[in-house]
């Protein structure tokens, strides 16, 4: 029988999923899976896995905003990262017809930063106050950290993440909005923010002197190709990671769960991802 899978979120038009996924049934010879995509706004997921939904008959999803906590709280059972957390990015299907809810996105952050000499960290700099920020605040802790310097535009939704900083052991230090570069003293960084407050952002930092202590960032950003944030630290010399390194490795985690594997080809999904990255590029800037 065809093992069938999916990403869930809005908007998954663009999403690099299927095509992370589909080249390793290519690579590993499998040839009993497929996978697509399903625009899910919030709070339809639950409703969207039922018999009737238009996810019925489903295996396994790659959960994308904004239905991180939804598929969290949908799962009668969890793994250990999610259930710390409260949020989800992969959905399994039960023998029961449940659900079971992991959450890879910690390891895709955490690896994506190892990937850029990151190693031990005491400070971790996070924009943003979402689910993401959520799975940084785990990675920031399995990388070593102690504290957490975090900056959002809704102070409020900062205190959210409080007691998830609590049960990993970490203080968080609030940095108001006007003065977020600040996050950059940290030895690492996270920016969780969805495109229009990463714009905003890097016009209003666009002017100003930048910290370049971290020891890099990662933008979990990767449309557009560079993300404008990554654009502008790399322009100031500080190491950058994008949405595409995170992106890799947490398919990875997925597809070892999925298929029941001990490693997805890594390298073969970069160079896939990266191909199709580069092509984009050139067609909207046919003169490079």
């Amino acid at each position: 029988m065809m093992r069938r899978f999916a990403v869930v979120g809005s908007p998954v038009e663009h999403s690099l999923s299927p095509l992370l996924h589909q080249t390793a049934y290519v690579e590993l010879g499998i040839d009993d899976a497929e996978y697509t995509r399903f625009e899910i706004g919030a709070g339809r997921l639950a409703a969207s896995l039922r018999g009737d939904g238009p996810c019925a008959g489903i295996d396994g999803f790659s959960v994308t905003m904004p239905g991180k906590a939804e598929a969290f709280a949908l799962a009668e059972e969890h793994d250990s990262t999610s259930a710390l957390l409260g949020v989800a990015n992969t959905l399994l299907r039960l023998p029961s017809g449940g659900w079971r809810a992991e959450n890879h996105d910690v390891y895709g952050i955490a690896q994506a930063l190892r990937d850029h000499g990151v190693e031990k960290i005491s400070t971790l700099g996070i924009l943003g106050s979402g689910a993401t920020a959520a799975s940084a605040l785990s990675a920031g802790a399995q990388l070593g950290a102690s504290t957490a310097l975090i900056s959002a535009r809704d102070r409020g939704k900062i205190d959210l993440l409080a007691p998830v900083a609590e049960r990993l052991g970490l203080q968080l230090a609030r940095i108001d909005w006007a003065d977020s570069h600040r996050v950059l003293e940290a030895d690492a960084v996270v920016s969780a923010l969805a495109l229009p407050g990463t714009e905003a952002l890097v016009e209003a930092w666009a002017t100003i002197a930048l910290p370049t202590s971290a020891q890099a960032v990662l933008d979990v950003l990767y449309d557009p190709s560079p993300p404008p944030l990554a654009a502008l630290l790399r322009s100031r010399g500080i190491a950058t990671a994008d949405g595409l390194d995170m992106l890799v490795h947490q398919a990875d985690m997925q597809l070892r769960s999925m298929l029941g594997i001990t490693q997805a080809p890594v390298e073969a999904m970069f160079a896939a991802t990266r191909a199709v990255v580069a092509d984009a590029e050139s067609v909207d800037s046919p003169g490079r």
